[in-house]
């Protein structure tokens, strides 16, 4: 289990559930707790699980939207005063009560709020009827969130980014999907063959979401250096290996920097080309219309 702590208020109000991604439905539930929190004199907290249960179920499930780090930041930068990581193999479990007992009622959780679909416990035993019926608790659940007709969940965000449609992916995360990595070694041809020098790059976490191949217009770093990111196979080259490759469009990256990439938009799929001429022209076309769509975003 991790902390982190803001505070020392001792009775706490807590929000519960996976928050894979932390997107707009998940800050709507926050905002309602801490204006609760408030109201009670309590302390706001988030308590979420590693692994998240879609992990724990499928060790290859690779789609999780945020790492547990970015997780953590995400849930402290909507307000909340701590975040309690709970080891899901220990708590899956467990009979509703004991959980109740062991992680509410042991940390002095005197409000609780969650989704109206929230289960947890043995066999999934355990949902807000429990939570309601259990004396010296107080609940408040909430439908999902909706932007325009469409509920907001993890679930459609996931499928929204790997069918590469990003704006809408962000619409409804609240804020610009990324992937943090670390630096990888290339074959040093897209400088010296498309004269556009490449950041090639690995995702830290090997169970986070990466977008379909392809083209897109991303911001790359601390400094969100507008760039055009490349996701494939390079099928003109008749290579097998599977690489992210950001050009940074008028910048160079800052010595030692950590690859973080966030993605805008999609321009277009991967495609093999009859010719290296005829990437090359494609290369530049791509670069001038990211140049476009992020002066633009």
């Amino acid at each position: 289990m991790q902390t982190q702590t803001a505070d020392n208020t001792s009775a706490l109000a807590a929000v519960i559930g996976t928050f894979d991604g932390v997107h707009t439905g998940h800050v709507a539930l926050i905002k309602t707790l801490l204006g609760e929190a408030k109201a009670r004199g309590l302390k706001p907290v988030a308590i979420t699980f590693d692994p998240p249960p879609s992990l724990y179920f499928n060790p290859h499930f690779h789609f999780i939207l945020s790492t547990p780090r970015e997780k953590k930041e995400l849930l402290l930068s909507s307000g909340v005063s701590e975040v309690i990581f709970l080891d899901f193999g220990e708590v899956v479990n467990m009979e509703p009560e004991e959980f109740i007992e062991s992680h509410l009622f042991d940390r002095e959780v005197r409000f609780v709020t969650v989704g109206e679909g929230f289960h947890f416990g043995r066999k999934r035993r355990g949902d807000v009827g429990t939570l309601k019926a259990t004396e010296g608790l107080q609940v408040m659940a909430l439908p999902k969130e909706r932007m325009d007709a469409e509920a907001v969940s993890a679930t459609r965000i996931r499928e929204l980014l790997l069918l590469g449609h990003i704006r809408r992916a962000n619409t409804l995360l609240g804020y610009e999907y990324k992937i943090a990595g670390e630096p990888s070694r290339g074959l040093g041809r897209a400088g010296a063959l498309l004269d556009t020098p490449t950041i090639n790059m690995q995702a830290h976490d090997p169970n986070k979401l990466v977008p379909p191949n392809g083209i897109y217009a991303v911001r790359f770093g601390r400094d969100k250096h507008p760039g055009v990111c490349y996701i494939g196979a390079s099928p003109t080259f008749g290579d097998s290996a599977h690489k992210i490759e950001v050009h940074l469009i008028d910048a160079l990256p800052a010595k030692d920097e950590k690859p973080v990439v966030c993605f805008v938009e999609r321009l277009r799929p991967d495609t093999k080309f009859a010719c290296l001429d005829d990437l090359k022209t494609q290369v530049r076309k791509d670069v001038e219309q990211a140049r476009r769509v992020l002066l633009q975003s």
